[in-house]
């Protein structure tokens, strides 16, 4: 090469005299070296070409067949390559699962909506002017704290004014009490005065029938056995007398009764209006009933308050526990029943679609009837949620586990494929082609799923590569994991590297 430079040289400038061609004594040196950097470049295109292969037939959709063209002509080799092949003979790398048959566990997920395990509108019970707000909006109260405090004047007047109507109902009960306690010792007086009489009665009468049997005898005037008779008589009259007045007294005594009575019912009835008043008084302080979460407020300090009002001064929620209303479709009820019944239903709630983040609980109640809409059974499920990882409003994946019923055939669920007629799956035949076969799927549980009818136990089903797949296509069963198709291309870029060295040297 530096000869025939020399010589184009010697052309292009007429100065210097041209000598002669020397064809007698080639140069084997310099054609081992062209002939070693040819074959470097043939290695180095080989290497591209089966990097850019197994890069297309990785990452691009294309067939095989287009791959292996378009590293072919990357390589240089597109016009040695061989003509393309049939799309039915094109054979496609795919992963294969083996259909078992276990005891799958039923698993429902459902979408759940967060709703508060109970809602208190906080509404005044009397008027007045709102004096103080002892809660900051959105803030968790606990049970019994101080809320609002209305102005208590107006009703601390009406209470002072009932208890002074009571002292007085107290007052006249005691002297209608006293007025009874007179009479009654009236009475007994008067019951004395009728024992004296009516001895004094007895005695004139003795008098009487001795008297009369002297004058029989002439013992004794005429006259004075007519004083004795007209004595005897007139204590009879007082005896009648005493009598009136008992029965006076009683009638009296009666009355004050009666009195003491309706002085204890205006008492009872005044007593009613102090507890009224001193209720009210009572309402004028706000406290919270449950424990929850204030929303916002309605009603600032200042302003008037009334008992019609309809609109609620704040809100609060029960957040601890909480509720999570999900719906389940009715072909579970018997499971969902059974399960209940023996303890072994398992509920978790989902906080966005985490499985760390997953909250337990309990089904709290189940609707009597089933949506004849939706065919759906609604369930009320009950949390703890002490660390509130619920929020009412909040929408969380629902995952409800129960044992299962029996065995049945169990493949991945990744094999499972969805179709215009609906769910196929892809069996590997024992010539290497494949069959897509229409099933019917049960319950499914993490990455599994139960197929009711269409796969067998034993069966091949693919779970990799579906999408170069049509029915009849041949495959060739591959590992899970591939091999690394890089660390090929770097083996062969190292072997060129060293074949380049060693020519260099």
């Amino acid at each position: 090469m530096k000869e025939e430079l020399d010589t184009s040289t010697k052309r292009e400038n007429p100065d210097f005299p041209i000598a002669p061609a020397r064809h007698d004594s080639p140069k084997p040196k310099q054609n081992k070296v062209v002939l070693f950097s040819l074959i470097a470049l043939l290695l180095v295109g080989g290497a591209y070409g089966a990097y850019s292969l197994s890069t297309l037939s990785t990452l691009s959709p294309l067939s095989h067949q287009e791959n292996k063209q378009m590293a072919g002509e990357r390589a240089g080799q597109g016009a040695f390559g061989k003509g393309e092949k049939s799309a039915k003979d094109k054979i496609v790398p795919v992963v294969i699962a083996v259909s078992t048959q276990k005891a799958l566990p039923i698993e429902l997920r459902s979408i759940g909506n967060v709703t508060p395990f109970s809602v208190v509108n906080i509404t005044p019970q009397v008027s007045g002017q709102l004096l103080k707000v002892h809660f900051t909006q959105g803030e968790t109260v606990k049970k019994g704290a101080l809320l609002f405090q209305i102005d208590p004047r107006s009703y601390e007047a009406t209470l002072t004014q009932a208890e002074g109507h009571v002292a007085r109902d107290r007052a006249q009960v005691e002297a209608a009490q006293a007025n009874l306690a007179r009479d009654q010792a009236m009475i007994g007086q008067y019951h004395a005065n009728l024992r004296k009489d009516r001895a004094q009665a007895k005695y004139t009468d003795t008098q009487m029938t001795r008297y009369a049997e002297l004058v029989r005898e002439g013992a004794v005037s005429k006259e004075q056995s007519d004083q004795v008779s007209t004595s005897a008589t007139q204590a009879q009259a007082t005896i009648e007398a005493d009598l009136k007045v008992i029965e006076n007294a009683k009638a009296v005594t009666r009355g004050d009764r009666a009195a003491i009575e309706t002085a204890r019912g205006t008492l009872r009835a005044d007593q009613g209006l102090v507890d009224q008043a001193r209720l009210q008084l009572s309402w004028t302080k706000i406290y919270s009933p449950i424990t929850g979460r204030t929303g916002s407020l309605n009603v600032y300090e200042g302003n008037v308050v009334s008992n019609t009002s309809s609109q609620p001064l704040v809100t609060i929620a029960q957040v601890n526990p909480i509720y999570v209303t999900v719906t389940v479709p009715e072909q579970y009820l018997n499971d969902l029943r059974r399960s209940q019944a023996n303890g072994t239903l398992k509920l978790q709630a989902l906080v966005e679609g985490r499985k760390a983040e997953a909250v337990k609980g309990h089904i709290s109640f189940m609707e009597n009837t089933v949506n004849t809409n939706t065919g759906t059974i609604l369930l009320r499920a009950s949390f703890a949620n002490e660390g509130q990882k619920l929020f009412p409003g909040q929408f969380v994946d629902v995952l409800i586990s129960m044992p299962p019923a029996g065995q049945s055939v169990v493949v991945p669920s990744r094999a499972v494929q969805t179709t215009q007629q609906g769910n196929a799956i892809y069996v590997l035949k024992p010539d290497n082609t494949v069959q897509l076969v229409k099933v019917k799927l049960g319950q499914s549980a993490g990455d599994m799923v139960a197929i009711t009818s269409g796969i067998k136990v034993g069966e091949s089903v693919v779970v990799d590569g579906q999408l170069q797949l049509t029915p009849g296509s041949k495959v060739k069963v591959q590992k899970e994991k591939a091999a690394d198709s890089e660390s090929e291309v770097e083996t062969s870029i190292r072997s060129v590297q060293e074949v380049t060295d060693s020519v260099r040297r």
